[in-house]
């Protein structure tokens, strides 16, 4: 128990100095809210997946933001196998999704709390990402058809600054639940999105 208080401690202490150090301010409503998210597309000789993911949030305080975030998915799996004299028909299916998730910056700018020259800083990400999809074709011995999964995913990024409220985010994340019905090839899970 002793070890898991020191980094919660550090990243408490870390928080406090750069809420101090940090110049952030919101001078109207609409300082708080953001949006934006990410669109992917990925094309090789087997698999075909294009990926919409638009988001939605708000500061809480100038370190702390809550949002939801959508998501669309539409896949194309190609085979190579024959089956007697005929070739298998690509499987085609779409995923559909919302998202809640969390950021906490602890150091949002390394130039204001350290003078070091980087105008980015370092964030924890918690998601809760709830998915309408097919979960036989993620798990051939699944009897099961359309339905929805549920995936908790945790992280850390960096967060880039590219304006006074835009930024570009790099996230490695990782499923907690290790669900068999999850669309996600690997884990830890790399995003990118851009937010306004």
């Amino acid at each position: 128990m002793k070890n898991r208080l020191v980094p919660i401690i550090i990243v408490l202490f870390l928080t406090q100095y750069t809420f101090a150090q940090s110049n952030n301010h919101f001078d109207r409503f609409s300082d708080r809210l953001f949006y934006g998210g990410s669109i992917g597309i990925a094309i090789g000789s087997r698999i075909t997946q294009v990926d919409i993911l638009p988001q939605a949030g708000i500061w809480i305080f100038p370190q702390w933001s809550l949002g939801l975030g959508g998501r669309y998915t539409y896949r194309k799996e190609r085979f190579s196998l024959l089956e007697g004299n005929t070739r298998l028909d690509p499987i085609k299916t779409t995923i559909w999704g919302y998202s809640a998730f969390t950021d906490i910056l602890p150091i949002p700018d390394f130039n204001e709390a350290f003078g070091v020259d980087l105008h980015g800083g370092i964030f924890l990400h918690a998601e809760l990402e709830n998915l309408y999809l097919d979960r036989k074709l993620f798990d051939s011995t699944s009897d099961e058809g359309m339905g929805w999964i549920n995936m908790y995913m945790v992280g850390f990024g960096w967060r880039q600054r590219l304006g006074r409220k835009a930024a570009a985010n790099f996230m490695v994340l990782w499923d907690l639940t290790d669900n068999r019905y999850s669309p996600y090839t690997s884990n830890p899970i790399l995003r990118f999105s851009l937010t306004l």
